[in-house]
């Protein structure tokens, strides 16, 4: 019996799958396996239940050169010594393309389409998705899970706040992008606003509140002095906790959808939240303390900070092009940027907006027919949809503002202080009983409405409100 360590054991079984292929793997790792001791790195004899070998995707071979070696013979030729190994089979160069489309070998299952991890530049879907559930796991304990972090240089790394108070396991910078990348994608406010990281629990950002003032003067007389003055805009980190449980049974075949599931959760969680914060935030804890946009424009200035329709106007439906324009023109010119947009309530789009651009005339039956492709657009400014504000379809019951028109960039800052932390337990929220897991993320940030204008002049944001007596 030959002791191994598990990189020994994944190159060679790398070495069986290019030389029998994926149809004849599975009988030529059993006839290796039943020859071989798996030990770790120190010497300690592991079980076959505590080994993962994740294997890439087999070489493409000329077709006018197949394979004549039997299983037998590659197990034997894998354990041979270097000096007596026989000559590897000769093979044409692959394409690139060729080793994309070979077939994969060792590949988890995966139940549908994952929902959440997306292949693009930084990787497959599957493989971070694997890679996340192993985390995941890692953080909790499971041998098998740190085995496999440990290969793949995966760092589980415990995260402390305050005294004695455990917060769980920082989520490494891998996921740590993709979790973003979904918030951004489930939630509005992050992606909108600008992003300021934190690297201690407040940071306060210089906001210019005067600038200098020109003037005319005589010969021989003395010019008027002014001061460019600057304030600060006060970012507090809060912390925000999302709670959630999932099945206790961890199998294979479910796996990479559990890892699926619990980082779209999370995500949607945390920028459903952010979203609430920035947009109709009133102050109050369940908000963390933060003021949104709209509870701020509707404490300012009529016909400065915000447009008010007519008494007697409390569904999207009345809406009318002046109303609409009277609303729009208050936005001053330096405001008026490429990142401009009006947002609303999709619901508010579809029964005032879009019904003012089919009113309008002009559009074919094909047009009707297909609608409008990607994001929708008023008057050149593009449109995007918060679900957090009034939904302005249904009958309105109280004066507010239904839509927001500017630049939030200008008008908000989004304070980021740490990235997500995540810890397992098997106890929490009656988890024991139902054999179940509770899993917890957390996550600091805080948003500052900076500048909304002010009684006597407009701000780089202004709204729509709904005037219903």
């Amino acid at each position: 019996m030959n002791l191994k360590t598990i990189a020994q054991i994944e190159k060679d079984l790398q070495n069986l799958a290019d030389q029998v292929g994926e149809s004849g793997f599975a009988k030529a790792k059993a006839l290796y396996m039943e020859k071989v001791a798996v030990v770790d790195e120190e010497g300690t004899p592991l079980s076959a239940d505590e080994i993962e070998v994740v294997l890439m995707p087999k070489m493409a071979e000329d077709k006018a050169e197949p394979m004549e070696e039997e299983e037998e013979k590659a197990v034997e030729a894998v354990e041979a010594p270097a000096a007596k190994a026989a000559p590897a089979p000769r093979r044409k160069a692959a394409s690139i393309a060729a080793r994309m489309s070979a077939p994969a070998i060792g590949r988890p299952k995966v139940w549908g389409s994952l929902k959440n991890f997306r292949s693009d530049d930084r990787g497959d879907a599957v493989e971070k998705a694997l890679r996340f559930g192993h985390w995941l796991l890692a953080s909790r304990g499971n041998r098998k899970s740190l085995a496999f972090c440990d290969r793949h240089g995966i760092e589980v790394k415990a995260h402390t706040e305050g005294v004695n108070t455990q917060g769980g396991f920082l989520v490494p910078d891998e996921f740590e992008t993709e979790l973003i990348s979904l918030r951004e994608q489930f939630g509005v406010f992050r992606r909108e606003a600008r992003v300021r990281p934190m690297s201690s629990d407040t940071l306060r950002v210089p906001r210019r509140s005067a600038t200098l003032t020109a003037s005319f003067v005589g010969e021989a007389t003395a010019g008027t002095e002014s001061t460019q003055t600057f304030e600060s805009v006060l970012l507090v980190a809060k912390k925000a906790m999302v709670l959630t449980t999932v099945s206790n049974e961890l199998n294979e075949d479910a796996f990479v959808n559990l890892a699926d599931d619990v980082a779209g959760e999370i995500a949607y969680a945390f920028a459903k939240k952010e979203d609430e914060c920035g947009f109709v935030g009133d102050g109050t804890s369940t908000y963390g303390g933060i003021q949104g946009i709209v509870p701020k424009l509707e404490a300012g200035t009529e016909g400065y900070q915000f447009f008010e329709t007519a008494a007697g106007i409390n569904f999207a439906s009345e809406l009318t092009d002046e109303i609409v324009s009277s609303f729009m023109a208050l936005l001053p010119a330096y405001a008026d940027t490429p990142n401009t947009k009006l947002y609303m309530h999709k619901s508010t789009w579809h029964a005032g907006f879009e019904r003012l651009l089919i009113s309008a005339g002009g559009t074919s039956g094909r047009e009707y027919a297909d609608g409008y492709r990607g994001q929708p657009t008023f008057l050149g400014y593009p449109v995007v949809f918060t679900q957090t504000m009034t939904n302005a379809a249904p009958e309105v019951t109280a004066d507010g503002i239904i839509a927001v028109f500017g630049d939030l960039t200008q008008a908000a800052s989004f304070g980021d202080r740490r990235q997500t932390t995540i810890q397992i337990s098997d106890s929490a929220l009656n988890a024991f009983e139902q054999d179940e897991l509770a899993i917890r993320g957390t996550e600091r940030f805080d948003i500052n409405i900076h500048d909304i204008g002010d009684s006597s002049n407009a701000g780089p944001v202004v709204g729509l409100k709904l005037d219903i007596a």
